[in-house]
């Protein structure tokens, strides 16, 4: 036993050694004023000996797991643990990582052409297990392996591994195609979402689409983002999720949703007279399912919505219910449609199914649902009149801006 653990004390020297010249030589590399193209080469020599060391620690891992599935006399050699369960509890590395570790070193010995180029830093290991997934896909669609284990060898050296991924699966198709359908099967069969309610009262999203449903709901993110407009400083992860927003609003505002329980699908928010006016004092509104919203929130939300009033006693017991709606009608919105043809904020020309039906003077404040007092303005730019824009409408139909800051007119405003 201590000659062994002589050895192995022996061996890791040695990788720390080895490890400390190359440490050194980047280091200096990187502190002599080399040029960009220069320190690149370095880089390109650097990054062909880790590929070629992380072909020798996939080796090592294939070791240990082949001793780890061996009968032992003495009991388990891994305490119980699977390869990639002791390696992730005993290198602190994450579980999927060393899953994908112990995997590629199970797939290396029959990929004799990817087992080489990995050991002679061809390959990175990114690339090697792209490479492997491919093979083993045209191996489950009895395609011709040899083949498709040289071919993506190949094309590794001018591909990143996203891209090599990408031409695995197109190799696939034409070597196996019926093991291509299989796995758009298995990533269709994959798909879930997760909405949960956060404790602050938002909402955590998670999921996996397929690449076909994925495409399509990024190409409808997309499309209503547009490009990014000057002056806008959300983050691109705002950017989305005001799209998504905005692209439920669109569907729930078209009433072509299935009826549930005699209704179509609709936000339910309940509130007092005085907290849609903002009355100090007033109540907190309440959301479907009892969170509390302020009185500005609530006043945005009703500015295209259906009001249900509803006369309560002092105990909260309804005693009569009335109905007036403040949306415009489907017959008034092609009305408004055909009258402004797009969005009347000067120099936007969003079409009228980007946009909604704004009342010239605010719903809560008296304004009529008529065709007459209403105009078309898509979402960016009802939000600024949100924010304290105004639209004055001129004798001839136009409009101009006022901006929140000062009293001037703005002929030229920002775009949304």
């Amino acid at each position: 036993m201590p000659n062994v653990r002589t050895r192995v004390a022996e061996l890791s020297e040695l990788v720390e050694a080895g490890a400390q010249q190359v440490v050194d030589a980047l280091r200096a590399a990187a502190a002599e004023g080399l040029s960009p193209r220069q320190l690149t080469e370095v880089l390109g020599v650097a990054i062909r000996q880790r590929n070629r060391i992380e072909a020798a620690i996939t080796g090592v891992i294939g070791a240990v797991d082949a001793a780890a599935r061996r009968a032992d006399a003495e009991g388990d050699l891994t305490e119980g643990l699977s390869c990639a369960s002791w390696l992730a509890h005993n290198l602190h590395i994450s579980p999927s990582a060393a899953h994908a570790q112990v995997r590629l070193a199970r797939q290396l010995p029959s990929l004799p052409v990817v087992a080489a180029a990995y050991d002679r830093g061809e390959l990175s290991p990114q690339h090697a297990s792209v490479v492997a997934r491919a093979v083993e896909q045209v191996a489950r669609g009895d395609g011709d392996t040899g083949v498709a284990e040289k071919v993506l060898v190949q094309e590794a050296g001018g591909r990143d591994p996203r891209d090599l991924l990408r031409y695995g699966l197109g190799l696939v198709h034409r070597l196996a195609p019926r093991e291509m359908e299989a796995e758009e099967d298995r990533q269709h069969r994959s798909r879930y979402l997760r909405l949960a309610e956060a404790f602050d009262g938002g909402y955590e999203v998670e999921g996996y689409l397929d690449p076909i449903a994925g495409a399509r709901f990024k190409t409808a993110l997309d499309g209503i983002m547009g490009p990014r407009a000057r002056g806008d400083e959300r983050t691109p992860g705002q950017r989305r999720a005001d799209a998504l927003d905005e692209l439920v609003t669109r569907v729930l505002d078209s009433g072509e949703l299935p009826v549930r329980g005699g209704q179509r699908p609709h936000l339910t928010v309940t509130a007092s007279l005085e907290t849609l006016r903002g009355d100090l004092g007033a109540p907190a509104a309440l959301l479907d399912w009892g969170f509390p919203i302020s009185s500005r929130t609530l006043r945005r939300i009703a500015d295209d919505a259906e009001i249900t009033p509803i006369l309560v006693s002092s105990k909260g017991d309804p005693l009569h219910v009335g109905r007036k709606y403040r949306t415009a009608t489907r017959k008034m919105r092609k009305a408004l449609a055909e009258r402004d043809r797009h969005c009347v904020w000067p120099g936007c020309d969003r079409p009228p199914h980007w946009t909604q039906a704004d009342h010239v003077e605010p719903w809560e404040d008296g304004g009529e649902t008529a065709i007459e007092k209403m105009r078309q303005l898509c979402l960016p730019h009802h939000q600024r009149l949100r924010r304290g824009w105004r639209l004055e409408q001129l004798p001839d139909g136009g409009y101009l801006v006022r901006t929140p800051e000062r009293p001037g007119l703005v002929h030229d405003p920002p775009a949304a």
